[in-house]
């Protein structure tokens, strides 16, 4: 029935009848599913049952439409519904790395680490991060650079490049907030703030950072005056063309001695990697 079906759709949007008896024997069973419920309606669908043909005809090329446009999402945004969704899709649960199907290894190591960093700069490990600051799998992530930080201290080099998402609500406004906070030594204090409060600082922008920039106890004259300096936006732009470098297509990526890692993955994952690199 199935295989009748789509010969009779092929038929129809090519402007040919189906060459079948299905379009009659559908067109039967509903009549007389109708009927009992409201004669009337019985006799419009019978007699116009070629408008809900090409309904259901319509109806179902616009479905194949809209699931190819979630593949196209799933494939350079890492969510079926599109850069700017919250949530994951059911993609996500098959690839398990939050952004396209095959593995990440297009992805070009940075050869530049500056940044948000923290840890030696001698030290054996360096990690590099692209993060979203609106993006939820970004905040995802947050915990395990703590634990990372924790647990290798020392031993490892933390460097944080900003790449806000262009289709995600006043992400570059926050990626300078942040930076401007780094800059007075604050950075940690705002950071944790505006994941806490991510949907807000999606939602409001520069209103809910000020605030969140006044709780984190930064000097608003000196964040103020960072914000609107030309220069903290060439360094931000400067991030975003190193991700694009790096052929970012996903929050966060990690780099870790070079090697990529897209998502917030398992802990484990990243220790994995870490200690391989440590005892080689």
């Amino acid at each position: 029935m199935t295989k009748e079906a789509f010969n009779c759709v092929f038929r129809t949007i090519t402007l040919r009848p189906c060459d079948t008896d299905l379009e009659q024997r559908i067109k039967a069973e509903l009549v007389s599913a109708v009927m009992p419920w409201s004669i009337t309606l019985a006799k419009i669908l019978n007699k116009n049952f070629a408008v809900f043909s090409w309904l259901f005809v319509i109806l179902t090329l616009a479905s194949l439409g809209y699931m190819l446009y979630g593949a196209y999402n799933f494939y350079y945004y890492g969510n079926c519904d599109g850069p700017t969704a919250t949530g994951a899709c059911i993609l996500n649960d098959l690839t398990g790395d939050y952004g396209r199907f095959s593995s990440p290894t297009e992805l070009i190591p940075p050869t530049e680490f500056n940044g948000i960093t923290v840890g030696p700069e001698d030290a054996e490990i360096t990690i590099v991060e692209f993060g979203c600051f609106t993006c939820p799998y970004t905040k995802q992530a947050e915990s395990i650079v703590d634990s990372l930080l924790k647990q290798y201290n020392g031993s490892m080099r933390y460097v944080f490049k900003p790449f806000p998402l262009p289709n995600h609500n006043n992400s570059y406004q926050t990626a300078l907030s942040v930076l401007c906070a780094d800059k007075q030594g604050k950075h940690w204090e705002l950071r944790k703030l505006v994941f806490q409060e991510q949907t807000l600082c999606s939602v409001e922008g520069s209103t809910a950072i000020e605030k969140l920039a006044v709780e984190a106890g930064l000097d608003m004259d000196k964040f103020n005056s960072c914000l609107n300096n030309q220069n903290t936006k060439n360094e931000l732009d400067l991030y975003i063309q190193q991700g694009k470098d790096s052929h970012i297509y996903a929050t966060p990526t990690f780099f870790i001695e070079g090697e990529p890692l897209v998502g917030p993955e398992p802990i484990s994952d990243f220790k994995k990697i870490i200690d391989k690199k440590l005892s080689d």
